[in-house]
């Protein structure tokens, strides 16, 4: 009887032995492999990230690892110089791979579009008569529109200052104070511009008032003029 429980004794220990051989072979042989794989850098997930962050504001919430070049998810980032100017427009999970789609505008919330070399940014507040129906977003060209009252009060003029002006950004969380003529949700809309526009631009919203008009790539543009109020009522 000892004899048949030492044996049995003496099996079960082997087979312990085997497993664990076993399980420390396999874990071995995923690391191997591992190692022969090729490593690529990726932008991963630490903390989540919420629709509309900025990305300057998640550098400490994603973190650089290295990961086998055959897992490296489609336009996954390494930083993030090239999505700086945009917000993230899904939330982000801990884990993930930090892709470039998952930045760009947001509906309803602050949109970023790239700013182009050797313009620079300027902003306005709008109220919703001035905007186009339905409103704008970035990434949208838009035509400024400006109008002034004739020092002696009899009238006024309007003209296009500038067609074909990219929208970078725009918020309608803004606070302002606005006549009864234009009432409605103010919105602080955001243009690339080159030095002479901008001067014109912030002349308008100082001294007379600016309107913004929606363009596309067919959008006639010839033929504007300046447009006193005798040409209106003739």
């Amino acid at each position: 009887m000892k004899k048949k429980l030492v044996a049995l004794i003496s099996a079960v220990v082997l087979a312990i032995i085997g497993v664990i051989s076993l399980v420390s072979y396999a874990q071995g042989a995923d690391e191997r492999a591992f190692a022969d794989a090729k490593l690529v850098e990726v932008l991963v997930v630490k903390t989540e990230i919420p629709t509309g962050t900025p990305a300057t504001r998640i550098t400490t919430a994603v973190e650089v690892k290295k990961v086998p070049a055959s897992v490296r998810a489609e336009g996954a980032l390494t930083n993030l110089d090239s999505v700086r100017a945009l917000s993230t427009n899904v939330d982000l999970k801990p884990g993930e791979q930090v892709l470039k789609a998952r930045f760009g505008g947001v509906p309803g919330k602050g949109k970023s579009s790239a700013l182009p070399a050797g313009m620079q940014e300027l902003s306005i507040t709008l109220s919703a008569p001035r905007l186009p129906t339905g409103g704008i977003k970035a990434g949208d060209r838009v035509g400024v529109v400006v109008s002034y009252v004739k020092k002696d009060n009899d009238g006024g003029y309007t003209n296009v200052v500038k067609n074909d002006v990219l929208v970078t950004r725009v918020s309608t969380s803004v606070v302002s104070k606005v006549g009864a003529e234009e009432a409605g949700v103010p919105s602080l809309v955001t243009l690339a511009v080159f030095p002479m526009d901008a001067e014109k631009i912030i002349n308008a919203a100082e001294f007379g008032k600016v309107w913004l008009t929606l363009q596309n790539p067919q959008t006639d543009t010839g033929g504007s003029k300046l447009i006193e109020s005798k040409d209106v009522i003739k």
